[in-house]
């Protein structure tokens, strides 16, 4: 046994943690030597934001984005060492603000999922500036 999780034990028999929470971070420390190695040679590694003018539009600015899918993985993993009474407050804010998300419904399955279907996506929109959002 870790080290990690014995420690994650120790605080639930010590009852500085609920089950519920235990639970999420064992999740989180035995994911963690996967995270550790290469993403997937599979799956993208990047998504992908451009931004350019139409053509003839000659104001119009030019807009790179590219963020690291693992940066992702990550950012939704430390969503699992939130405390619930946090995670009610964020997803009542989300909501409020049209956006339907409930951090306590991920899990690594389905953000494995989610990524890999990010692969087929491809949006472009047409107007002042050509939008394209995208996985590589």
């Amino acid at each position: 046994m870790s080290e990690e999780k014995r420690k994650v034990l120790e605080m639930l028999a010590d009852k500085k943690i609920s089950v519920d929470e235990a639970e999420r971070l064992l999740a989180a420390v035995s994911e963690a030597p996967a995270a550790a190695g290469p993403a997937p040679a599979k799956g993208p590694k990047y998504l992908r934001v451009l931004v350019e003018p139409a053509p003839g539009n000659k104001e119009g600015d030019r807009v790179n984005v590219r963020v690291p899918l693992n940066l992702v993985r990550a950012g939704l993993k430390f969503a699992s060492f939130i405390p619930p009474q946090v995670q009610e407050k964020v997803n009542s804010e989300l909501k409020e603000k049209g956006v339907p998300f409930d951090l306590s419904h991920f899990n690594a399955q389905d953000i494995e999922a989610l990524l890999v279907h990010l692969n087929d996506l491809t949006v472009e929109v047409e107007g002042k500036e050509n939008v394209r959002v995208f996985c590589e």
